[in-house]
């Protein structure tokens, strides 16, 4: 999911609020005599006198929510003060670096006095409110205070630990990431924006270019993308080498051309081209540092970036500082698409050839599946993130050929990226999505990137619709395809592996979880950047903790591409570690083992999964980690096979379910066969 900014939380705000009045005729005000209310510096209450209230429409993101989310970030900004010093976690923060007791409570009370009093460098709501991450809530303001207070302790504190803390302060400051990448520093590089919604063609002329280029890198957001374009050149007669987490596939030692995933994009070969895809993905509280390294990193004298409009006002700003020249293109959708005046009222006996029905969990997608075949007599294909990539673009192929037999697609929003698909119809039967702590509005980016999937350019729908199931939903279906566009504010960062070496010697008998809270913590950052989720690193490091492995090795792994809601894959990073230490050799056979009989359920096809996943981890570990490689001995001679049977296994899965559903839906006993997530 795209990281929410300030707008976009201002949208889903009144959202929430507004829902019991969503059919009533409302009126905005027209842009020009919207008022912004700004507040006194101390947090006294007394603020600057407010407009005159006024009717808004369903996602008016302009006005009144402004006013809103300032008065709830001042409010708890204060809050969050005036309980400063007697807050557990804060103390317990600041005594680990060594301010604990006495000093803390001296330093603590100084700082909420200069805060309370405006003070305090960029510490209000309005600046605040600029990087706030809904997801974080509460959390997010006491992190701003906690970095706030750090900065402001360093001067009152006793001179034997001045030079550790200032050390540490300079290790963990993050404000110039462009002095990180010297050798592209001195180039001069022209940077190519093409922007526009889904169905522009924009990534189709970056492509030609890289495709004209004697060297150059692709950087996709998926292992999928990657792979299409790697086969694409090498079609075209373009020698080019795939280089993922988990693959290496060389047509040459010396081919001009690499598709790689972003974060494998190779930042110390000179080229002439680079094309990094899906841009307004720098904003993603926890992929986005990968897009900031390529956009600051990369050797290339062209640098074409595709993605969203969104992502313009941050990446002018970022390259005014690297002293690259920008020039955007934009573009329109090559066919147009509407929503409709109408929901489909509940009924889905309306469900029709050429549909894609998105639902926002996997037992949701079944159950539709299930529901739609029984009712309409139409064959549907599914596709969402927990299948594996070969098993969606299968789905994908499937439903795309007229003469394959599946006439629907019931997805996820994995159908926002990464497949080719012909759509006639997008049907939400939802706007709501969990993420993993409680169920949010699916953000306005979002919804427009999958309703843009409507209709597709050289196809039999050259004109897209998209409506919801139910009809409360239609409306904010309505406002977000309509919403302006909501440009990005920071891009995110993560510091590199020598970064946290030298953070660690600093404090060596600091457990390597803990260092990464403590860099956390101290990370200073400028307005531009904002420093990704340390979240799933934190509890993978505390579930490697007892394994003795270097700092740089115990990284590799923490920065893995494992789940950390899924205790298998857990278990099996933990194993794979202690294997690691232990100089053991780790084959698939050690660890997974495949049903003889392919499974009927969806208990068994979450295992198949499951299993894929874990085989992935194992051919990321030997393909990032060097040293790994020789341990794990199954890689090149056997794993091909391996992940072949389970592709295969899944794909029959899938079938074998819902053959087995259809072969009972005349007598009704169809829920009783199908396994329940």
């Amino acid at each position: 999911m795209l990281r929410i900014l300030p707008l976009q939380r201002q949208a889903l705000y009144l959202v929430r609020s507004s829902q019991r009045s969503v059919t009533r005729s409302l009126y905005t005000t027209p842009p020009c005599s919207r008022q912004v209310p700004t507040f006194n510096k101390d947090f006294s209450g007394n603020r600057s006198r407010l407009p005159t209230p006024y009717k808004s429409t369903f996602l008016d993101i302009f006005s009144r929510p402004v006013q809103k989310d300032i008065r709830w970030m001042t409010r708890n900004l204060k809050r969050e003060l005036n309980r400063f010093t007697t807050n557990q976690v804060v103390r317990r923060k600041a005594g680990g670096l060594g301010i604990r007791g006495r000093l803390f409570s001296d330093i603590a009370d100084m700082f909420v006095k200069a805060a309370l009093a405006g003070h305090i460098p960029r510490l209000n709501a309005r600046e605040l409110m600029t990087g706030f991450n809904e997801d974080d809530g509460h959390e997010y303001i006491e992190k701003a205070l906690l970095s706030a207070f750090l900065t402001f302790a360093e001067p009152h504190l006793p001179e034997h630990m001045v030079d550790q803390f200032n050390s540490l302060r300079k290790i963990s400051d993050l404000r110039f990431p462009s002095e990180w990448f010297p050798d592209a520093r001195q180039m001069k590089r022209q940077v190519i924006l093409h922007v526009g919604p889904t169905n522009s063609g924009k990534t189709y002329r970056a492509l030609k270019r890289l495709e004209q280029a004697e060297s150059g890198i692709y950087c996709g957001p998926l292992r999928l993308l990657a792979h299409e374009i790697y086969e694409k050149m090498n079609e075209k007669g373009v020698p080019c080498n795939l280089l993922t987490g988990e693959e290496r596939r060389e047509v040459a030692p010396y081919a001009p051309l690499t598709s790689s995933t972003v974060e494998m994009a190779n930042l110390n070969k000179p080229m002439d081209v680079a094309v990094i895809d899906e841009i307004q993905l720098i904003g993603d509280p926890d992929r986005g540092w990968a897009w900031t390294q390529a956009l600051l990193g990369l050797k290339a004298k062209e640098i074409h970036l595709c993605g969203e409009a969104s992502a313009v006002p941050l990446v002018k700003k970022i390259c005014e500082t690297l002293d690259d020249e920008v020039v955007v293109n934009e573009y329109s959708r090559l066919t147009p698409f509407e929503v409709d005046e109408t929901s489909l009222n509940n009924d889905l006996t309306k469900i029709k050839k050429g549909d894609c029905v998105v639902a926002f969990s996997r037992s949701e997608i079944f159950a539709l599946k299930e529901k739609i075949e029984k009712l309409t007599g139409l064959r549907c294909a599914v596709a969402y993130g927990g299948l594996p990539p070969e098993t969606r673009a299968l789905q994908a192929k499937a439903f795309n050929d007229l003469e394959s037999g599946f006439d629907v697609l019931v997805a996820s929003d994995a159908v926002g990226m990464g497949l080719n698909l012909n759509i006639k119809r997008i049907v939400f039967t939802t706007v709501r999505k969990f993420d993993g702590k409680t169920f949010r509005h699916v953000s306005i980016p979002q919804i427009k990137q999958i309703a843009g999937r409507a209709g597709r350019f050289g196809t039999a729908y050259n004109e897209g619709e998209v409506t919801t199931l139910h009809p409360r939903d239609l409306q904010y279906i309505k406002e977000c395809v309509s919403a302006p566009i909501i440009p990005l504010e920071m891009a995110g960062l993560q510091p590199t592996v020598d970064i946290l070496e030298l953070f660690a010697l600093q404090m060596p008998q600091e457990k390597f979880s803990g260092l990464l809270q403590k860099f956390e913590d101290l990370a200073s950052l400028n307005g531009d950047y904002f420093l990704c989720n340390y979240r799933d690193q934190k509890t993978i490091a505390e579930r490697i903790e007892h394994i003795k492995l270097p700092l740089r090795d115990k990284y590799q792994f923490v920065t893995a591409p494992v789940s950390c809601r899924n205790e298998s894959s857990m278990e099996m990073i933990e194993l794979f570690a202690k294997k690691f230490s232990e100089n053991e050799t780790c084959t698939l056979d050690d660890v997974i083992q495949l049903p003889n009989v392919t499974p009927a359920s969806t208990a068994g096809l979450a295992q198949l999964e499951s299993d894929h996943k874990n085989i992935m981890l194992y051919m990321w570990l030997s393909g990032i980690v060097s040293s790994i490689a020789s341990m794990f001995s199954t890689l090149i001679s056997g794993i091909a096979g391996f992940l072949q049977s389970i592709v295969s296994a899944i794909t029959r899965c899938i079938t074998g379910i819902f053959n087995a559903i259809a072969a009972c839906l005349t007598c009704g006993r169809a829920g009783r066969r199908r396994g329940r997530v």
